[in-house]
């Protein structure tokens, strides 16, 4: 184990097998904090072997399968944390999905999506952070130990070019800025990252929406994309936990209602600062 900036820590971290959210929980469970991974039950073999790997380097983790498009066991995911780890005091959600299935049209554009892949986005991006956090606060307040929420917002939560994956993101990012206000009188922290390009499976399935199956257009695409970022590269899901350990330690004692952008410098050049 690597530090103990998060000694005593019981975070959840949904999304928690793959990506954004694997990299969160190995460096929070090297920094000292019990971790559970929650994700799909299709992730289990990964989010297994994570915990394996997190246990061999001298941590605590365990996995917990959810889907947090369903409310009734998204709430029984967090308490099944809570029992594991006797309590949950961070949470990091990180849950998310970038382009729904589509029949016709492209997912950026609203006139062409049908309301079901609308929804598919919405329940998980918005309905899932919600549920999750909302949960988790309501055991940190019967608690009385406080704790930190941080969600996965984006840059895109500042700029209206990618649909109803902006339109979700900017309702987290509102989401957190809400349960900021509502929650600091408990000594309950709720903060957001908004991330730039991130070289993930997300991104990945972005790259395919947004330049189909030709994988010249597909690097196109993304070059396109690099070019720019002020830094030059791509985000690494590194780059993000580093972020959400700064958000959830008490380093950033000091800080809710905040969003901050892991990005290269791309969204003060292009959403807004």
């Amino acid at each position: 184990m690597s530090g103990q900036r998060l000694a005593g820590r019981r975070a959840v971290i949904t999304g928690g097998a793959n990506g954004l959210g694997a990299a969160t929980a190995e460096l929070f469970a090297a920094e000292g904090a019990q971790v559970v991974l929650a994700d799909l039950d299709r992730a289990a073999d990964a989010g297994r072997a994570l915990v394996e790997r997190i246990e061999a380097a001298g941590g605590t983790a365990y996995f917990v399968p959810v889907d947090v498009r369903d409310v009734d066991g998204t709430i029984a995911m967090v308490d099944r944390a809570a029992e594991l780890m006797g309590g949950v005091d961070a949470v990091v959600a990180s849950a998310g999905v970038g382009a729904p299935p589509t029949a016709t049209g492209s997912v950026r554009q609203l006139v062409d999506m049908d309301a079901g892949s609308y929804d598919l986005v919405m329940d998980v991006n918005v309905k899932g952070v919600f549920v999750t956090c909302q949960r988790a606060a309501q055991l940190m307040i019967a608690g009385g130990y406080g704790g930190t929420l941080v969600t996965l917002a984006s840059m895109a939560s500042k700029r209206p070019t990618a649909g109803v994956y902006s339109i979700s993101k900017a309702a987290c990012w509102m989401l957190t800025r809400c349960l900021a206000h509502e929650l600091g009188r408990y000594g309950i922290r709720a903060n957001a990252i908004g991330p730039g390009y991130v070289d993930t499976e997300l991104f990945r399935s972005m790259v395919v929406a947004g330049a189909g199956d030709d994988l010249d257009e597909q690097e196109v695409w993304v070059e396109a994309r690099r070019s720019q970022v002020a830094l030059g590269r791509l985000g690494t899901p590194l780059d993000i936990a580093q972020c959400a350990l700064f958000l959830t330690s008490d380093e950033s004692s000091y800080f809710s209602g905040s969003i901050l952008h892991p990005d290269g410098g791309y969204t003060s050049t292009f959403g807004g600062g």
